[in-house]
């Protein structure tokens, strides 16, 4: 674990051991396990989905348990704890939840409900608890760590398929990488959804002089960008392409108004290479270019999006929206979409196939909590993302740029694919939510201690 290339482990107290490794193996575990199943011999299924669901609930209630057992006996950060329950941003969160709560009384399955409110609740304490403990830069580092090293795995599994398949990690129909995720959208959405972490990692190495670290930070997140490109996962593509523009751009940007170049000289060169490595493999891996040109087809005809898939699935959550003011319930697409097919009824649902999701995450929180859950979910989220840019224009610190690029993909990827409709990618939303929180909160805490004056954000 990274708290070891800080401090001897054995020199830490009893407590913080604790907290450093059930941290480690909530971030670590999840997104490796899977359960196969054999038949006569023969691997004839792979879950998963749920294995991950089991796997974060486990391990951040135990993570959770040890938390509050310590934070009781701890001055400061139960100080911080209240801070955080004050918090206005954790007022409307729970408020979200709470309208959630209230959809589940017109679903048609409550069970499916149920199967998502639990999941809620386990992530708003996850969210107070992580708050509080990642202010302390080392508990932070840790996770990082985690999740950097579990992606190395998954990524060279992945790598390693498109050399030779694996029997007992069977993909659904596509691309035959996507490691231990099943699918190449779950795959390459998980993949995303940590790389800017990996670089703020690295940043942090680097301005810390620890070369060997940084440099294999780097190495690896080639390594993932180049994975991320085999994948075929148009929303990964533009995502991807969009937030490193912003960092780009952002950076440029604070170079010019403050004059401070030290920020780029050590992950400019690593993010160009990337973005040229990323590229070369659109225009000259065959799969991916196929993927690239036919988004060039909406480019050119975006009205095309209308009647797409993905367009149909908007208009009918319109339509749900429209006919139930609080939506059908939270979890209740799938159960409800065969209701409310108002356009093109028979397109993606048929005798052959059926529609279980809305394949963008705005819609399906639409359909399933009405127009005031959509504007109470963009309004907390947009509220993040400011608080996130907020943070890394005051600080100047190249790891915060990162953290509030890292939310910024989240939010396109949600925009056209089904991100935190996966339990496993839900868990890792919130996880960068709760980093945005806890850098805020530093950064906060540092202005007030030094007595420079200050404005919340709202």
């Amino acid at each position: 674990m990274y708290c070891l290339l800080l401090t001897p482990y054995s020199l830490l107290p009893t407590a913080s051991r604790i907290l450093h490794v059930l941290l480690f193996l909530l971030f670590f575990v999840p997104p490796l396990v899977f359960v196969p199943g054999r038949f006569q011999g023969q691997w004839i299924f792979v879950n998963y989905r749920e294995p991950k669901l089991v796997a974060v609930q486990v391990l951040a209630w135990l993570f959770l348990t040890a938390f509050w057992w310590i934070v009781w006996k701890d001055t400061m950060r139960l100080q911080r704890l209240w801070a955080v329950i004050r918090d206005r941003w954790t007022w409307l969160l729970t408020g979200f939840i709470l309208y959630l709560c209230w959809t589940a009384r017109q679903a048609l399955v409550i069970e499916a409900s149920f199967y998502e409110l639990a999941q809620y609740w386990t992530l708003l304490n996850l969210y107070i608890a992580l708050v509080v403990l990642w202010q302390e830069g080392t508990y932070l580092r840790t996770a990082l760590a985690a999740i950097s090293a579990s992606f190395v795995i998954v990524t060279a599994i992945g790598l390693y398929q498109l050399w030779q398949p694996i029997s007992f990690l069977i993909p659904i129909p596509g691309p035959v990488n996507p490691s231990t995720l099943g699918y190449k959208n779950p795959a390459s959405l998980a993949v995303l959804g940590q790389i800017f972490l990996l670089l703020s990692l690295v940043s942090y190495w680097g301005q810390k002089g620890r070369w060997g670290l940084a440099m294999a930070g780097g190495l690896i997140a080639l390594a993932e960008a180049a994975y991320l490109a085999t994948l075929q996962s148009r929303t990964s593509y533009f995502a991807f392409a969009v937030t490193m523009a912003f960092v780009l751009g952002f950076s440029l940007y604070l170079l010019w108004r403050r004059r401070r170049s030290g920020i780029l000289k050590i992950l400019g060169p690593l993010m160009l290479t990337g973005v040229m490595l990323f590229g070369w493999i659109l225009v000259s891996y065959p799969p991916a270019q196929k993927r690239v040109q036919m988004t060039v087809e909406y480019l050119k005809e975006p009205a095309g999006f209308l009647t797409s898939d993905r367009g149909t699935y908007l208009r009918n959550s319109i339509c749900m929206a429209n006919k139930n003011l609080f939506g059908v319930g939270i979890g209740n697409w799938g159960f409800a979409y065969p209701v409310y097919r108002c356009f093109q009824p028979k397109k993606c649902f048929n005798e052959n196939v059926q529609a279980r999701r809305a394949h963008g995450d705005y819609a399906q929180m639409l359909g399933e909590t009405g127009w005031p859950g959509l504007l109470l979910w963009t309004a907390l989220l947009g509220w993040a993302l400011a608080r996130g840019i907020r943070t890394a224009w005051h600080t100047l610190e190249f790891e915060s740029l990162l953290v509030a690029a890292q939310l910024l993909a989240f939010l396109l990827i949600m925009l056209f694919d089904y991100c935190i409709e996966m339990p496993y990618h839900k868990f890792a939303f919130f996880s960068v939510l709760a980093m945005i929180g806890a850098l805020s909160a530093s950064s906060e805490n540092k202005k007030d201690q030094a007595g420079v004056g200050w404005t919340r954000l709202i």
